[in-house]
């Protein structure tokens, strides 16, 4: 049987594709998917959930590391 071992994702704030912090940009591109459908989902919840999203959203800017400290492409 072939086992494929995939890295769990690696969240890093994308400084270069962001329009507040990178994190959603960031988000995105560790699930290998396009920011707005990210930033639109953080946009829902922001509205339905407001305080907890911002918290949440203010936590991982803090805790993921900026894309260009790694020079990844």
């Amino acid at each position: 049987m072939n086992m494929h071992h995939q890295r769990p994702p690696r969240f890093l704030r994308d400084t270069r594709e962001a329009y507040l912090g990178g994190v959603c940009a960031g988000i995105a591109r560790g699930l290998r998917m396009r920011p707005l459908g990210i930033r639109v989902a953080v946009a829902a919840a922001a509205v339905l959930f407001t305080t907890p999203t911002l918290i949440a959203y203010a936590v991982a800017w803090l805790l993921m590391d900026s894309r260009e400290e790694y020079r990844l492409p």
